[in-house]
């Protein structure tokens, strides 16, 4: 198994200054690239101090493309309902030219209400946004001189887009899916990859989720194998009691904040969002425990982190594990702790396992 970062800022300017947050992280980046992880992967969020240090994926992955030489980059995910088509087509083609052909496109749909509304955008349009706009950024990356007559953009004829994606035809294409059936059937049926949370499905709700993408990717025909990111809290420490005992400090921390963000919720309900008015509630009382128990957050000692990586291979055969390391208030050091010892010590262990199944 692959074992990549996913980067959900929880900071504020409160506890720490943006340049700071960005340059620590960046540090981070550098040591995960050099110790042989395989991506990095960025939100797209606004305002709450649950992602809002995280605005612009691409901004920030360009930065780390600049430090780096190897891991791939990963928009986890940016959002075509906030932006026109040919601005998102052309930026994150310069990013896989700038990272030299480093790029995994990773487009989501947002579910944030105050988010929405900052950008005057109804929710009611969230899922039919996404599905035009990636689909009008594969045509971009892909074909000129064409007409682009969609219900939320129009244009063109345009000449070729500048500059052409390094990778040819085009960047792999990701999509986030969490718990709705359409989501997993959509992006089967178009032949995107997948980005999943097992904390928000549970494992055995998302295997059934898994089954209706698998079935919708067999159906259309698409001959190359498809490929998933699945992130994880990660918290790793050389004593198994002091790591579980501080991830749990730390998730505490996280909690408060992801629920502050989604009270925004407060309020509201949305059929594009069934359930989702209970989120800030039901986050309110979930307990690391139990996570921990169920396998949908991971910490421990290098001995514990790689069982359950191990697990979470044989649950997903075809997938990176992309792991958040600073959550919550974890600060600098405890992050690159994490960081070092899944690179020198869990990506070892976990290679024999590989060969094995080989």
């Amino acid at each position: 198994m692959k074992l990549g970062l996913t980067l959900l800022p929880t900071v504020g300017p409160r506890e720490e200054p943006a340049d700071r947050y960005y340059a620590s992280v960046l540090e981070m980046c550098e040591a995960a690239d050099a110790l042989g992880l395989s991506h990095v992967r960025a939100v797209e969020h606004y305002f709450h101090e649950w992602g809002g240090y995280s605005p612009d994926p691409v901004v920030f992955l360009t930065a780390v493309a600049a430090r780096t030489s190897r891991i791939r980059l990963v928009t986890g995910a940016v959002v075509p309902a906030f932006q026109h088509p040919v601005k998102l087509a052309a930026a994150l083609s310069l990013l896989d030219n700038l990272s030299g052909g480093r790029l995994d496109a990773g487009f989501g749909r947002a579910f944030l209400p105050s988010e929405f509304e900052a950008f005057g955008v109804p929710m009611s349009e969230s899922r039919a946004r996404m599905e035009e706009g990636v689909a009008a950024v594969e045509r971009l990356w892909r074909d000129e001189g064409f007409r682009w007559e969609g219900t939320f953009h129009r244009f063109g004829p345009l000449p070729r887009l500048l500059p052409p994606p390094c990778q040819r035809p085009a960047p792999p294409v990701f999509v986030a899916a969490t718990v709705a059936p359409e989501s997993f059937r959509w992006a089967g049926e178009r032949g995107y990859h997948l980005m999943v949370i097992p904390v928000v499905a549970g494992h055995e709700r998302l295997a059934g989720l898994l089954e209706v993408y698998r079935a919708a990717w067999e159906d259309a025909g698409h001959p190359r194998t498809p490929r998933m990111y699945v992130s994880y809290h990660c918290y790793v420490a050389e004593d198994a009691t002091e790591a579980r005992q501080r991830a749990e400090e730390h998730f505490e921390h996280y909690k408060v904040k992801q629920v502050d963000a989604y009270e925004a919720w407060r309020g509201l309900t949305s059929d594009q969002y069934p359930g989702y008015e209970l989120m800030a509630e039901s986050a309110r009382g979930t307990r690391f425990a139990d996570l921990l128990a169920a396998g949908t957050t991971i910490a421990g000692d290098v001995a514990e982190v790689t069982d359950a990586l191990r697990h979470v291979e044989k649950l997903f055969p075809e997938a990176e594990a992309s792991l958040h390391v600073r959550f919550g208030d974890v600060g600098h050091a405890e992050a690159m702790r994490t960081v070092t010892l899944l690179g020198n010590e869990v990506l070892p262990r976990l290679a024999p396992a590989r060969e094995a199944v080989r």
